[in-house]
């Protein structure tokens, strides 16, 4: 089972240190491409952007259905 959120956007997705993102900017480095759930750097929402954002946080709205 994957607990994984499917909106995750941490900080390594956007300050320019993801390892896919890397893989396709410097090949020459040796970088390997993963998947986002392969992703080392995943934090869960420690470190998500959209936490606690009704609009995108797939956490905060499963809480507020089962209230």
């Amino acid at each position: 089972m994957n607990d994984r959120c499917p909106n995750y956007c941490g900080l390594t997705c956007v300050d320019g240190s993801c390892p896919s993102a890397l893989a396709d900017e410097y090949p020459e480095y040796g970088y390997e491409h993963c998947t986002c759930e392969e992703c080392g750097y995943y934090k869960g929402c420690e470190d998500c952007c959209f936490k606690g954002n009704p609009e995108y946080c797939f956490k905060f709205v499963k809480d507020e259905v089962k209230r």
